[in-house]
């Protein structure tokens, strides 16, 4: 999807400045035409470190077949429990629907939502691409829905600026994308409870791939980007209530053996995209990310080995649903109802 940057017929203006010149640059995913909406499923079990998941991975991987995109990932909660996921795109969301409903995933969810070994959930919203943009820090990068994206534009001059992020989603021209009502609770049912998510939220996957760094580009992010970007992660997934976030997993990706990649990102849920832009251009710990980020990237220019990508999506209310089965209070869409519940009347 090609942007205007003109500000005529906008509602609200870009608030990119005027003859802006990215220090760094940055590519945009374009999808096919046919493409309008991509479907995501984050379908996961929460579990104690010893307890062993691999029967829970390789049923779901077995139930994720058609899925035009599936990545495993596992991260640690605040409690020293530990969350495996595995995250599914489709490109048609009536395909993403058939699957929810099939026998096949139906089978597995009761099995493992039966079984009372550990918790489990699943996730699943879908995102007009009008409430979406993608950024690369290279062209070659293909990371979370961009698997299937069939073009590039760029190098784009919309990012590296505050509201860089809210000026790539088109909707964001006529929308100011605003809160509206609090994730609502569907059905509870003893350990099980569903949740349906408000106009909206803010979803954002942001990643790092260190496979090809090599020499001092490898210990620069090992040992000086790193450090920072776990801190601000931790933030949010211990303390995000404070910044409007609901919930934060920084995740390692897994290989197709189930063995950590050199690959990693952070899920985060938030409550407006209002949120998610005031942590990034106030907050101590996303300003010590972005400013390290700064300090070393631009030396190497086309030769930064490090690949950097997000996806974030405003999302529309309805269809946007989640269900969790023992699991801990702020895990995913739950944190939003703690977060609610914790607010003043």
């Amino acid at each position: 999807m090609q942007q205007n940057n003109s500000q005529d017929a906008r509602t609200y203006p870009l608030r990119m400045p005027p003859g802006w010149n990215p220090p760094v640059p940055a590519w945009m995913s374009v999808f096919d035409e046919g493409v309008h909406s991509v479907s995501m499923s984050v379908i996961g079990c929460q579990h104690n470190e010893d307890q062993d998941v691999a029967g829970f991975l390789s049923d779901l991987k077995q139930a994720a077949t058609g899925a035009d995109i599936v990545d495993f990932a596992r991260s640690s909660d605040a409690d020293g429990r530990q969350q495996t996921v595995g995250i599914l795109y489709w490109l048609n969301p009536e395909d993403s629907a058939r699957w929810a409903g099939s026998d096949r995933f139906g089978a597995f969810w009761s099995k493992h939502a039966e079984a009372g070994e550990h918790g489990v959930f699943r996730e699943m919203v879908n995102i007009p691409l009008e409430r979406s943009e993608t950024l690369f820090s290279g062209p070659e990068h293909d990371h979370g829905m961009s698997q299937k994206r069939v073009s590039l534009e760029g190098p784009v001059d919309r990012h590296m600026y505050w509201g860089g992020m809210r000026d790539r989603i088109p909707l964001s021209a006529d929308d100011a994308l605003e809160a509206g009502g609090p994730i609502r609770v569907v059905e509870e049912d003893g350990e099980r409870i569903s949740v349906e998510a408000h106009e909206n939220l803010c979803i954002i996957r942001s990643g790092q791939d260190w496979t090809l760094t090599e020499g001092v580009q490898r210990e620069e992010y090992l040992e000086q980007i790193e450090p920072v970007l776990d801190a601000g992660m931790r933030f949010l997934r211990d303390n995000g209530a404070e910044v409007g976030c609901y919930s934060c997993r920084y995740m390692r990706e897994l290989d197709d053996g189930f063995a950590d990649a050199e690959r990693s990102f952070g899920l985060a849920y938030f409550r407006t995209m209002a949120d998610l832009e005031a942590w990034a251009e106030h907050h101590p710990t996303h300003l010590a990310i972005f400013n390290k980020f700064l300090e070393i990237a631009p030396k190497y220019g086309p030769a930064l080995q490090l690949r950097l990508w997000h996806e974030v999506s405003v999302l529309p209310a309805g269809r946007q649903v989640a269900e969790y089965v023992r699991c801990s209070p702020g895990t995913g869409f739950l944190g939003g109802i703690a977060m609610q519940a914790a607010e003043p009347a």
